[in-house]
Parts: C-alpha cells; structure tokens; sequence
C-alpha cells in the first residue's frame, strides 16, 4: 500500500470515528418522554392501543367537529394560529401529535399507512366523535387524511388539504436520508436542524410567533422524535398516493385544496396530477405563498379555510 493510500486510509477511519461520536454524543443529550415528564408538561391525552397520543379539544361539544393533522415534522402547535378563526365561525377543532412528534408517544414500529390510520381512528374512537367529520391536512398530514378517508368514507363528510404530500417529484435526496446507517446518522444529526431552520426563517421574518421556536425544542429533547421522521421516510409513501387519491375521487366527498405557488417541499405543480385523480377537487391558490404557510400567513390559510368549509 502507497504512503498516499495509507494517509486516505487512516483519514477515512478518523472521519467515521468521528461521525460515530458525533451520533453518540446527540442520542445521549435526549430524555425520555414517559408519564411523568406528561405530568409535568400538563395537556391533553389519550391511550391507544399503539401508545399515548396528545391532543387539544376546543369549541362546545355539540358544534361541528375538525380535526385539523399536521405533517412531517411540525406538531400540532403548527395550528395555534389558525384554530381561533375556525373557533370564531362556529366549530369544535380537534389537533393532535402524530405518534413520534409533539407529546406523543414515540412507538418503536413501522411509521405507515397503517400506523397513520390508526391513530386518527383512535382518536375518533376514543374521544367518541360522531361521524360523519370534517378533516383538515397539511402537508404530510394531507396524505394521511387522504389515505384514512380513502378506506373510511363513511367517516368523512368533507376535507381540505393545505399544501398536501401525495405528488411529490422523486429528487433522489430521499432515498438518500431513508439510506440504512446513512439514514440514522443523517436523522439523528441533521433531522431537528431541518425542521428547526423552516420555523425560524419564518419567525426571523416576522410571519410567525417567536414561541413556536421553544415550543418546538421542547418536544424535540425526546427520543423518538428522528427516529419518527426516518422511519416514515422508509415506509409512508409521501412521495405517491395517486392511487388512493383516485380511490377518493370516486367517492362523493368534497374536497377543497389550499396550496401556495411558492411551495419548494410540496410543489404547487403537483395540483394537476391532483385534479385528474380527484374529479370533484376545489383549488384555493394563495399566491407566493411557501410550504410554511400555516403559520406564516396563518390569518390568510385560516380565512381560506373558513371559506372552504362554508357555514357549520
């Protein structure tokens, strides 16, 4: 072996000793979400069979009920903004964290279609909502509403999606994050960073709350919370659903699209696969508007939505 095939050698060597410390070192900084750190945080929540699941529940009782998803990595605090204008026109609004995010349990399981439906189906369950509901989905959480509705329509009776999953180009950087090893590292080192940076650029621009940063760090000391995101990158389909998109156009149920033209992780292009799938699609375009835009523009996502839903 050549002087230069050794220095390349040991510097390879030194670089993964290095990466593996690093790894070490930001799985050992993370809490664990249990009962009484719950205690502590104080909240809403609800036993499932998969795990516990936090929620808020706002409005009277009897009014029309929303549940309102979130996406990929913004919990439920993602809807703080927008809930008060739908509590004002006369509903019930329903959030929850997805199971891995926010104060939700973090499952050590496959984060699919399956586990997805489940927690939605828990939580009408458990909180004993009568059907049928309206839903609401943005992003990854439209995707989620989609793929529930498209096995449950007798559940459903109208849905919006905000800036939903489902028509995503294949770049390549996806496959490169669910990499195994790769995938681990990444998530682990990079995952929070990510959804960090969306939240502050906002804020720096004066578009959204500076809580929304503290509350985000607060669920993200847990473990689980990468683990979550990596684990729906390998196995919940974000990038196509156009099958169970077309399994809902054939159904009766209203649907109305909220999407901004300046869209970069959800591309506002992907309407017009969205369009042919979903005959009975609705399009609300909100120009300029970014993938943030439920707590960026939230005052404009919020009178969209209202405009949408019609009167309870």
């Amino acid at each position: 072996m050549g002087r230069f095939s050794k220095y390349l050698a040991w510097t390879v060597v030194i670089l993964l000793i290095m990466a593996a410390v690093a790894y070490v070192i930001a799985r050992a900084g993370l809490r664990e979400l249990d009962d009484e750190a719950r205690e502590e945080l104080g909240g809403l929540y609800l036993q499932t069979e998969q795990g516990v699941l936090s929620y808020t529940r706002e409005g009277h009782p009897e009014a029309p009920t929303i549940i309102l998803v979130h996406g990929f990595s913004t919990p439920k605090f993602v809807w703080e903004q927008v809930t008060p204008h739908l509590l004002e026109a006369g509903y019930q609004v329903i959030t929850y964290d997805h199971f891995g995010r926010g104060f939700s349990d973090r499952p050590a399981l496959a984060y699919d279609s399956a586990l997805y439906q489940s927690e939605l189906a828990s939580l009408i369950a458990g909180l004993k909502l009568a059907t049928p509901l309206t839903l609401v989905g943005y992003s990854m959480g439209g995707a989620n509403v989609v793929d529930y509705s498209a096995s449950n329509p007798e559940q459903i009776k109208q849905l919006v999606l905000i800036a939903p999953a489902g028509y995503m180009p294949d770049n390549g950087s996806l496959s490169i994050m669910a990499a195994p090893i790769l995938g681990e590292w990444l998530s682990t080192l990079v995952g929070k960073q990510y959804a960090y940076a969306g939240i502050e650029a906002e804020v720096r621009a004066g578009r959204a709350p500076e809580d929304m940063l503290p509350k985000f760090e607060a669920q993200a000391i847990y473990e689980g919370y990468t683990d979550a995101m990596l684990s729906t990158l390998r196995y919940f389909p974000m990038g196509d659903l156009s099958e169970r998109y077309k399994i809902l156009g054939k159904t009766d149920i209203p649907v109305t699209a909220i999407w901004g033209t300046a869209d970069k992780i959800v591309p506002y292009s992907g309407a017009v696969q969205m369009a042919k799938d979903l005959p009975q699609l609705k399009l609300i375009t909100i120009e300029d508007a970014n993938h943030n835009m439920t707590f960026g523009q939230a005052a404009v996502v919020a009178n969209s939505l209202v405009q949408a839903l019609g009167k309870p």
